[in-house]
């Protein structure tokens, strides 16, 4: 977020207020189960906040954006950072496989050539390795196409993915799928992130409460048929 602050411009990181955000990179870091000996990329970094949080688990990080100003922003949260690199994600400036891992939290249903990004981040990822992902899919029931479509322009979201749709378009780059979950599966998660949706000043206030029960109800939940979001973890063919 943006606030003038006595005359000047400054960015405030609310990632960490972002239930959803949350619940996503405690999952990919799951998946990813680094040692702290990988050079990881992450993909559409933004500004930083969770590449920040990553940089003890791995050995080094680099990550693109195309953002300019999000780059700036990453290199002041993220300062132990190995690069912060104007990239497009279809035209990555790398080595053929010159990375252990790969990271992107809720990055690749924003690229409309989305296997062609995937096929790139396949490039520059070593063989064996881990891509972690998760992405929007927007599966669970009680959304009106209507909102989806608002969401869609609102955030210039291009996809939406189920797991058979993200194993085929992952297959395609030459990855296989060895882990996947649905999130904000259960009523009660589910019903807290639209709320966050609709209100999203709200939902930063409400995270004391919101998380701990977001958390909790996923957990507890047995749908694994769902959710408002999709993580899956692929290894390079």
């Amino acid at each position: 977020m943006e606030i003038n602050l006595f005359g000047k411009e400054r960015h405030i990181p609310l990632n960490g207020l972002n239930v959803s955000r949350q619940l996503e990179y405690a999952l990919l870091m799951e998946y990813l189960k680094l040692t702290g000996s990988e050079l990881l990329l992450d993909v559409a970094c933004g500004d930083g906040y969770w590449t920040a949080k990553m940089i003890p688990e791995a050995k080094s990080i680099i990550g693109f954006d195309m953002n300019d100003k999000r780059l700036l922003q990453a290199q002041k949260l993220a300062p132990g950072l190995s690069g912060a690199i104007r990239s497009d994600a279809h035209h990555l400036p790398f080595k053929d496989e010159s990375f252990d891992d790969t990271i992107g939290i809720c990055v690749l249903e924003h690229f409309q050539d989305d296997v062609g990004a995937l096929k790139e981040l396949r490039r520059v990822t070593k063989t064996g390795g881990k891509i972690a992902l998760t992405v929007d899919s927007f599966s669970y029931p009680g959304m009106s196409d209507e909102e989806k479509a608002g969401h869609a322009e609102k955030f210039s979201v291009a996809h939406h993915y189920t797991i058979e749709s993200m194993t085929e378009k992952l297959r395609q780059a030459d990855f296989e799928v060895t882990q996947w979950d649905y999130l904000l599966r259960n009523p009660i998660s589910a019903n807290l992130y639209r709320l966050a949706l609709k209100v999203p000043k709200l939902a930063y206030f409400l995270f004391p409460i919101s998380y701990p029960l977001s958390l909790w109800s996923e957990r507890l939940s047995k749908n694994r048929s769902n959710g408002y979001k999709l993580a899956v973890a692929a290894r390079a063919l």
